[in-house]
């Protein structure tokens, strides 16, 4: 079973011909608290807002933004999740060729070459954590000369930072040099005094794309926005249709950003889980965890054991386990898988089931050397 995204229960429970509910998932990274409490609450008081048409500006929820960020509202461009504003992003901006570090989300490659931008990979290396070198990515720009650079902070899937002095070295140059930055700051939230928005100015050609579904826990509702220098957000506004975001995602979006105690809690919870899972990983002998900020970690599995295809079959069909296979990240191999943080007593039980893996595994490499 292999997927472009995480998060395919649907599919897959149509195929093991079993309820979506039955699995337990771990390839789409959610905060495992879902959405704030009140939200149901304050969704229903707006249901009256379905006899009318969206706030065609959205101008509540940019006012929301903008107060969360300390960013004036025309630097934020809302849109039906930050995938669309992506392939919103590629068109309007009208670039000729770019650097794309991998691995990184695969949707960049799809909405830039679309429309015909000449994509240059940067592969980044698994010692540098999966993020690129200033070393290897000051090089490729001298030969390339691209019109943007795109890199992802935190990385997907790799969930480490960029190095402070490459964060440095592309807010020096693309003021300098007349391209822009594009950093996919999805999963930022989890580490927000690490984002770039600090760094921005007025004239600085900067993107961060941004993702209200993993933080908020809800991707069913699509909401993300972009917080950019005027002109560049001027530029993509342009190409966003009326009424993209519907009057729940508008409602819920508002109320989200004002929940301080939910991302209090939730940074609490993640950082500790996350911290257990990777060590809990390390004493089962499976892999090795990159030391990532997200909601989420890549393990690498040890040599000696079968890859991530053979464990994410092998979870699904014994424990009903879902955890994602990253063998067609661009950049990655069939040796490296992510799992998402989830509750406590969830992530107990993938890691018995994983300890129930690598202990078959041994008992079947005994076999076979008997």
């Amino acid at each position: 079973m292999s997927f472009p995204h995480g998060g395919n229960v649907y599919q897959i429970a149509h195929q093991l011909k079993c309820s979506p509910d039955d699995i337990l998932d771990y390839s789409a990274s959610i905060n495992p608290l879902g959405p704030p409490p009140g939200l149901w609450e304050e969704l229903r008081k707006g249901f009256s807002r379905l006899g009318h048409y969206p706030d065609i500006s959205n101008r509540e929820l940019i006012e929301a933004l903008s107060e969360l960020h300390g960013a004036p509202p025309d630097w934020i461009v809302v849109g039906n999740g930050s995938t669309e504003l992506i392939y919103w992003l590629a068109r309007a901006l009208k670039l000729k060729s770019a650097i794309i570090a991998v691995p990184t989300f695969s949707e960049y490659q799809r909405a830039f070459e679309r429309e015909e931008v000449k994509l240059h990979r940067l592969a980044s290396a698994e010692e540098n954590l999966f993020q690129p070198a200033l070393h290897d990515l000051e090089p490729c720009f001298a030969k390339v000369r691209p019109d943007a650079v795109l890199l992802t902070h935190p990385g997907s899937p790799s969930g480490t930072l960029l190095d402070p002095e490459v964060r440095q070295w592309v807010l020096e140059n693309c003021r300098s040099g007349g391209w822009t930055g594009i950093i996919d700051e999805a999963f930022v939230d989890f580490s927000e005094k690490d984002s770039l928005k600090s760094m921005m100015t007025e004239s600085t050609p900067l993107v961060l794309i941004r993702s209200m579904t993993k933080f908020y826990a809800i991707p069913g509702l699509r909401l993300g926005y972009l917080l950019a220098s005027p002109g560049l957000a001027s530029k993509v506004r342009q190409f966003i249709p009326p009424w993209s975001i519907n009057a729940f995602a508008q409602i819920a979006g508002v109320f989200c950003v004002r929940q301080e105690s939910y991302r209090a809690e939730t940074m609490e919870l993640v950082n500790r889980e996350r911290d257990l899972l990777a060590s809990g990983i390390a004493k089962l002998g499976l892999g090795r965890s990159m030391p990532g900020v997200a909601n989420y970690l890549l393990v690498r599995i040890d040599d000696g054991l079968p890859d991530a295809g053979m464990l994410q079959r092998d979870l699904l069909e014994r424990h009903r386990i879902l955890v994602r296979d990253c063998a067609n990240f661009d950049g990655l191999d069939e040796r490296f898988f992510r799992i998402a943080i989830r509750l406590p007593e969830e992530n107990r039980r993938l890691l018995a089931a994983l300890g129930d893996w690598v202990e078959e595994q041994g008992k079947a490499a005994h076999t076979r050397e008997g």
